[in-house]
């Protein structure tokens, strides 16, 4: 009897098991604004965090600011600007079955960089004020930007004809489509985007061959024969690479730390050359570096077939030779087919060195975009973290710090290894992009800011150490608690927090700075009431608890001492006052610090641990 062949994934369907599991009613029981917050949630989370991850948010909370609600969104469902300046915009349409997409609705998102940079100009006044909030953090100059237009609508010829004339154009800045990806996907697209998100985290189940190219004297490859593995160097066409992405799609990245997320400018320059200069590709491109775990050389047929086989550094060049492949040439028959990459191919034994992997990326990979925290995974000191955290719970529901990206287990609270070590450099030190930003502070060198989180990264933590660690992070997530429900309050009276409570890592700092100047003056032991913080469940979920009382009365001040200083700067500085820059300036923390010494001159507020 013939095998049953195993049903494709479905978006649609996927989507509606996912939103009923979180929010415990059906899909079609939401409103559409829920609905498209509902949407917008699964197709980040399942699909886009597995194929993009650098370019989304790391945590719910992040998430959900960045959803803007119901009328005033300018066509943006979402926007999100991360720390090396990737815009992402989505917009969200949850549509019934057989109805059709709106081309007008899709031209709207097509206008919609040019709304809100008139909005942060003063000249667009309809956009909603978190709109305009989160608008005001886009360098319009460097970013780069991915727009996604999701819907599970129908796409009709007039919809497509809206597509191919793509983003309105802003005469200030003419480069910028350059540095834009705009990506429509209806139901079929998101099917198949779903569908590579799943196989991502897996090896193909199927043999990669690859054939070589022979050189001049006709041999395929050189061969380099090591004490634990192989290596095999040489060329391969342009046109093959395209075409085993083609048949293993994400799973061909399954080593790869984080799935490089390209500047759009870099990605269609290496377009260009594919297609325009193919001849000086090989020259132009650092080419692709791949692992698998068995090789075996074919000479007759020069051939090298792979099992487990993934690329750990060259995504960016695939996914744009696959993309040249769907564009038109003036010189060749089949795009690509003439682009000659160099390819390294080494064994490796898995998972034993998947370290050695992660190494390997690390020295290969100097593109900015990967997010260096990840390279941190496996220091013997994130190891321990985790094991540690997985002893905490809170309310019956234990912790689980992810030390490694990875999807959360049910009804765990995930701690992620890049919000701890952020949130706890900046109450102690200050925000890191004032320091060198996030790859700075994951730089184990001496002159990076690594070693003062943790200052043994090949070693496990003394108990104190990590209760200080945890403590610490626990008060920021109290904080971000207060900051959070402070600006609910607001929404809720149609208004929007003051611009200098903008960013959670300086209001972090200067709660940290009142409790150092604060315990200092009194004499007590800062250190040892963070510590005492490390069991949420003797105080987190009581607000008459001395370290709610104590944060909570912490957060009120140093807000007002925040807004006191960001004015006092604008009134200083006025035409020549940046917003941004008021945050990157290692000026305003002595500005903090000054203005927390005033306050304190008029009392002392309470103790976090009696």
């Amino acid at each position: 009897m013939k095998e049953k062949t195993k049903p494709k994934e479905q978006f649609k369907d996927r989507l509606i098991a996912w939103s009923e599991a979180n929010v415990g009613t059906k899909l079609n029981n939401l409103n559409n604004i829920q609905q498209s917050r509902q949407m917008i949630k699964f197709y980040v989370r399942e699909v886009l965090e597995k194929l993009d991850p650098a370019i989304v948010p790391d945590d719910d909370g992040e998430l959900d600011d960045s959803i803007i609600d119901g009328s005033g969104d300018g066509g943006a469902d979402l926007l999100y600007r991360s720390d090396d300046g990737h815009v992402l915009l989505i917009q969200a349409k949850y549509r019934g079955k057989d109805a059709p997409e709106s081309a007008e609705a899709v031209g709207r998102f097509c206008d919609l960089q040019e709304r809100l940079f008139l909005a942060t100009q003063g000249k667009q006044q309809s956009l909603h004020k978190d709109l305009m909030e989160l608008a005001s953090q886009i360098d319009w100059a460097e970013d780069n930007f991915r727009l996604f237009f999701i819907t599970t609508g129908k796409t009709s010829k007039t919809v497509e004809d809206r597509v191919t004339q793509g983003i309105v154009e802003i005469a200030e800045y003419p480069d910028l489509p350059d540095r834009t990806d705009f990506h429509f996907l209806d139901l079929s697209a998101l099917n198949q985007d779903l569908r590579e998100a799943i196989s991502s985290s897996d090896f193909s189940n199927r043999q990669i061959v690859i054939p070589m190219l022979p050189d001049t004297n006709d041999n395929p490859w050189c061969h380099f024969e090591g004490e634990n593995r192989e290596l095999y160097i040489g060329e391969v066409s342009g046109a093959i690479l395209a075409d085993i992405l083609q048949a293993h799609k994400a799973s061909l990245f399954t080593m790869n730390i984080r799935d490089y997320v390209g500047d759009s400018k870099t990605n269609k320059q290496i377009i260009k050359t594919a297609l325009t200069d193919p001849s000086n590709f090989e020259y132009f491109n650092n080419g692709v570096t791949a692992v698998a775990g068995k090789i075996i050389p074919d000479l007759e047929n020069s051939t090298l077939t792979c099992e487990k086989m993934s690329i750990i550094n060259g995504a960016q060049t695939v996914r744009s030779l696959r993309a040249a492949t769907r564009r038109p040439s003036e010189t060749q028959y089949k795009p690509v087919s003439s682009v000659r990459v160099l390819m390294r191919l080494m064994s490796f034994k898995y998972p034993a060195e998947t370290p050695f992997v992660g190494e390997v990326t690390r020295y290969n990979n100097t593109q900015n975009a990967v997010k260096i925290a990840d390279f941190r995974s496996n220091d013997e000191v994130q190891k321990d973290m985790a094991r540690r955290f997985n002893n905490l719970n809170f309310k019956g529901r234990n912790y689980e710090y992810k030390n490694k990206r990875s999807s959360k287990k049910r009804n765990s609270i995930a701690v992620t290894l890049e919000e701890l070590t952020k949130a706890v450099y900046a109450f102690r030190f200050g925000p890191d992009d004032m320091a060198g930003g996030t790859s700075k502070l994951f730089d184990t060198s001496p002159s990076g800011l690594y070693t003062k989180i943790f200052e043994n990264p090949d070693s496990p933590l003394p108990e104190s150490a990590f209760n200080l660690l945890a403590g610490t992070f626990f008060a920021c997530g109290q904080i971000k608690t207060l900051w959070e429900e402070k600006r609910k309050i607001l929404r809720s009276q149609q208004k929007t927090m003051h611009p200098a409570l903008e960013r959670k890592g300086l209001i972090y700092f200067a709660v940290g700075e009142l409790e150092r100047q604060n315990c200092a003056k009194q004499g007590w032991d800062l250190n040892h009431d963070l510590m005492k913080l490390v069991k949420p469940n003797n105080w987190l979920d009581d607000p008459e608890s001395k370290p709610h009382i104590a944060l909570s009365k912490a957060f009120e001040i140093t807000s007002k001492v925040l807004a006191q200083q960001y004015d006092l700067k604008k009134k200083t500085d006025g035409d020549g006052f940046k917003h941004r820059n008021w945050f990157r300036d290692i000026g305003t923390l002595a500005d903090i610090r000054s203005g927390l010494e005033l306050a304190l001159a008029f009392g002392s507020p309470p103790r976090i641990w009696p």
